[in-house]
């Protein structure tokens, strides 16, 4: 039983690892559209191995990515942190803003795109769809 994991391990290790040369990084774009409030947006995010802390992204400015590869083992995931501030309230919401699939993912790109009214996710340049609403303190 040992002796097929390992020989599982090395297929896949040997497959994977000899494809990220070719295998352009997956990434993950933030940007800032809160039109009404002009706020700057707060972005934290942070997998099981990195925490990129906090970066700011006002209305308007470029917006704020990362790029990286799936590990070999599927476990790549990136929880964040979005929050702003309006007029008389907090805006704040914590999703997984990726995961990786049953397959190794290349040049995925994830545009998360915070509005006045929710979170907004393109994925591939596909229309945006609304995946998060804004818990509000």
């Amino acid at each position: 039983m040992n002796l097929m994991f390992n020989i599982l391990f090395l297929i896949s290790s040997l497959c994977f690892g000899s494809n990220e040369a070719k295998c352009h990084k997956n990434t993950l774009v933030f940007q800032n559209s809160l039109t009404l409030s002009q706020s700057t947006l707060k972005v934290h995010c942070k997998s099981k191995d990195n925490d990129l802390g906090d970066h700011f992204v006002k209305f308007k400015d470029p917006a704020y990515n990362f790029s990286f590869h799936d590990n070999v083992v599927f476990t790549t995931e990136f929880d964040c942190y979005l929050f702003w501030k309006g007029a008389n309230l907090v805006y704040h919401q914590t999703f997984i803003a990726y995961i990786d699939a049953y397959f190794f993912r290349c040049g995925a790109l994830y545009v998360w795109n915070a509005r006045d009214d929710a979170i907004y996710l393109s994925v591939d340049r596909k229309p945006e769809k609304i995946m998060h609403n804004w818990i509000k303190e």
